[in-house]
């Protein structure tokens, strides 16, 4: 059961901080094309899914992007109806082409619980970001497979 809790944790984690990278690396200024620092700023996210060997994964929160690409955040999970809130902190990679990556240690009272990796694109002028967990993996090493989206909307939007 722990493990699975810790599992959960992890996707809802890794899908927030996707969710959010998309968000940020929406176009800004006018520009056709997507950078870091024209993400950057502060974002709110959803995730939705499962891991299939232990159950359904929701989670809600929010984290501020730099434009370096650095993400510090928290978030309050479901993993199988086990509660529990966390914080993270990652990298962003932003493609020109809106397309990019998170990458993300995911913490449960200053306790790493799990590293997570999204892939995701940036949508509505760099404003909101869809994103899928790639990579769910505990402390110990064990990969866990999960069905994980994010939604993520960026929470001041530049004009």
């Amino acid at each position: 059961m722990k493990l699975s809790v810790l599992a959960g944790n992890t996707i809802v984690f890794v899908t927030a901080t996707l969710a959010l990278s998309m968000v940020a690396s929406a176009q800004a200024n006018g520009s056709k094309q997507c950078s870091t620092a024209n993400v950057s700023g502060q974002w709110g996210f959803t995730i939705n899914g499962s891991i299939p060997s232990i159950g359904p994964v929701g989670a809600i929160g929010m984290f501020t992007q730099d434009s370096s690409g650095n993400i510090t955040g928290t978030e309050t999970r479901s993993l199988n109806g086990d509660i529990a809130d966390e914080t993270l902190t990652g990298t962003a990679t932003v493609n020109s082409d809106c397309s990019g990556s998170d990458s993300f240690q995911v913490f449960e009272n200053g306790v790493l619980v799990r590293t997570s990796v999204v892939s995701l694109v940036y949508d509505e002028n760099q404003q909101h970001a869809r994103a899928v967990f790639t990579s769910v993996v505990l402390p110990d090493g064990t990969v866990l497979p999960s069905i994980l989206t994010v939604d993520g909307h960026k929470l001041f939007p530049q004009n």
